[in-house]
């Protein structure tokens, strides 16, 4: 149930800190939900972008959100995912996403531009609502304290925001998230560095092999020792979209970049000499490319929700995820479908601070959980040579209807499928119907024990 159909009854003042998938969508479901919500966002929404896969887990939320048509307008289904050799191109094995077990999840696996997802969420918000003010840094944060408990967000330009409650979604880098752990973020470099690239089509359309490859509505992914590579069209087949994963520098390539995604660099600095020939053709046909680097933190975030129950994080913010992983914007939106639904049911600010603690259970288990499934895959994907790439290449390499109880990438794909079904919407109302609305505020205490309750003033009316 991911679109919020009730008006809380106290709608509040929400300052979100960052216009990304996140930030956009929480903006989105808060509006539908009757609060006053407003964006500030660093950039505009023309930074530099590439390819999102999108699971069914998502899909199903934008296509109760928009419909079919639009999104089909911009996404193209993604029906299998062949695995190849980085060095020779040579087919190693193919996973079909079958019809009929996408069909247990609700929803589809669909392929996306970056840039495309997110103005499908700005006009829902706008729409819905929302202020959205992009070109807009903010300056500093400043929680409340008992006296005025509203938090302030003061912006680079002089102006003071006062609001009822902040929402970090300013991404891995966030500011807002050293407020809430009252700390330095301290991250070091988590052993992958990612570039990626988006090719035009007509740029394509000269070679066979990459005009069959951006025909294909195929997430193809060439595995390589310590280093992988995949892609897929976007745009409605008029981009291709792919990207470069390197790991440990045990590739030949040093580790580098920031964790963001504003660093160009050569294309060809992505190359080495263990590269096959579709990706030396697909770097040959753009200049430059988008460099990332995965970091990690000492501790996991284990705080969302600041001292005062008025600042919280979502998203990267609140869980970075690793550049390359399928569940980057998945996990943002969900995060936003729940926390929506949940103060979709605000009667009073002492309600506050248990959503706020909700949100973080019912999503921490669940974002560790498919961040750990990403980075296993990846893993995968990128063995040396050896008997453990030997045996999951005899896997790959069987019809899929003869994979094994024990089989590697059966028990993988069990896993996604858990991951696919989830319904964000659901995982809040069930919070609510089981626990939530049976909770009773101190005032509400207060007023209960004042009732007179004699039993002539009360009718009995049968349901």
């Amino acid at each position: 149930m991911p679109v919020v159909i009730r008006h809380a009854t106290l709608p509040l003042d929400f300052l979100v800190v960052g216009a990304g998938i996140g930030g956009l969508a929480v903006a989105y479901v808060l509006s539908t939900a009757g609060h006053r919500v407003r964006v500030v966002e660093k950039h505009d929404l023309n930074v530099p972008g590439g390819g999102h896969r999108v699971p069914p887990n998502l899909s199903k939320i934008l296509r109760q959100w928009i419909g079919e048509e639009e999104l089909m307008k911009v996404a193209t289904r993604n029906v299998g995912t062949p695995f190849h050799r980085l060095r020779t191109d040579e087919t190693v094995g193919y996973m079909r996403w079958k019809p009929v077990v996408l069909a247990e999840t609700g929803g589809e696996f669909l392929l996306m531009h970056h840039d495309d997802l997110v103005q499908i969420l700005y006009e829902l918000a706008t729409k819905a609502g929302a202020r959205i003010d992009l070109n807009t840094p903010v300056a500093s944060i400043q929680p409340g304290s008992g006296n005025n408990p509203r938090p302030r967000v003061v912006l680079v330009g002089g102006e003071t925001v006062s609001t009822d409650l902040i929402i970090g979604a300013d991404g891995c880098q966030s500011i807002v998230r050293q407020v809430v752990l009252d700390e330095q973020d301290r991250p070091t470099p988590g052993g992958l560095t990612a570039y990626t690239g988006v090719v035009k089509a007509e740029d394509m359309l000269d070679d066979p092999e990459l005009e069959a490859l951006l025909e294909a509505e195929e997430w193809p992914l060439w595995m390589g020792e310590h280093r992988c590579f995949s892609s897929h069209p976007v745009r409605g087949k008029k981009e291709y979209f792919f990207g470069i994963y390197s790991w440990r520098g045990l590739d030949g390539l040093e580790q580098g970049g920031e964790e963001n995604w504003d660093e160009l660099v050569p294309a060809n600095t992505a190359l080495t000499e263990t590269d096959g020939p579709m990706l030396k053709k697909l770097v040959a046909r753009i200049p430059h490319l988008i460099r990332t680097q995965y970091m990690t933190r000492e501790e996991e975030i284990d705080t969302w929700v600041d001292s005062t129950s008025r600042i919280v994080l979502l998203g990267d913010a609140a869980h970075p995820s690793y550049p390359g992983g399928s569940h980057t914007a998945s996990m943002a939106v969900e995060d936003a479908v729940v926390l929506g639904a949940l103060f979709s049911h605000l009667r009073t600010m002492d309600q506050v601070p248990s959503f706020l603690s909700a949100y973080q259970e019912l999503r921490q288990r669940r974002t560790a959980l498919v961040t750990a499934a990403d980075l296993a895959n990846a893993q995968l994907v990128v063995l040396p040579a050896g008997p453990d790439a030997d045996a999951r290449d005899a896997n790959m390499h069987r019809r899929q209807d003869e994979w094994d109880d024990e089989g590697v990438l059966k028990a993988q794909f069990d896993e996604i499928r858990e991951i696919f079904g989830y319904d964000a919407g659901d995982a809040a109302e069930e919070w609510w119907i089981s626990w939530g609305r049976f909770h009773r505020t101190a005032r509400e205490q207060a007023n209960y024990s004042r009732v007179d309750l004699s039993y002539s003033s009360v009718t009995i009316q049968s349901l």
